[in-house]
């Protein structure tokens, strides 16, 4: 199902809590509208994790709406991005746990470099994170 899809937009529910995605197909993207008339799919969950790297999708997708303000990765320095990214990885906003190198861009981190035990922590963190959120 997931093959040739992109993100498109966040699903809010009550107080601007992040509950789902909004995918579409990717060649939808790239047709004309009048050609390619097909709707998007709402994907709703209790949480959502933003994976997406430095681009940060779905925590710039709530910047759009005014919701998260984000500050874009810093420079690289990996000894000390290594340790941030592990102590800033968790929920970013209701609904929104954020991983890996999608923490730089949302906090203004170092960015990583060559080394990345970083991002297999943070993402056991976020997991756990999740896990804790939904007991």
């Amino acid at each position: 199902f997931a093959n040739m899809t992109i993100f498109d937009d966040v699903v809010l529910r009550e107080n601007n809590r992040v509950a789902g995605v909004v995918v579409n197909w990717t060649p939808v993207q790239a047709l004309p509208r009048q050609i390619s008339c097909v709707d998007p799919v709402a994907l709703e969950t209790k949480m959502v994790v933003d994976a997406t790297g430095h681009d940060a999708c779905v925590v710039k997708k709530l910047e759009e709406r005014g919701l998260a303000k984000t500050s874009g990765f810093g420079a690289m320095w990996v000894e000390q991005s290594e340790d941030l990214i592990i102590e800033h990885t968790g929920e970013a906003h209701p609904g929104l746990v954020v991983v890996g190198m999608a923490v730089s861009t949302t906090y203004g981190l170092p960015r990583m470099g060559p080394t990345f035990g970083a991002m297999l922590l943070s993402g056991k963190r976020g997991a756990e994170t999740v896990l804790s959120k939904l007991e």
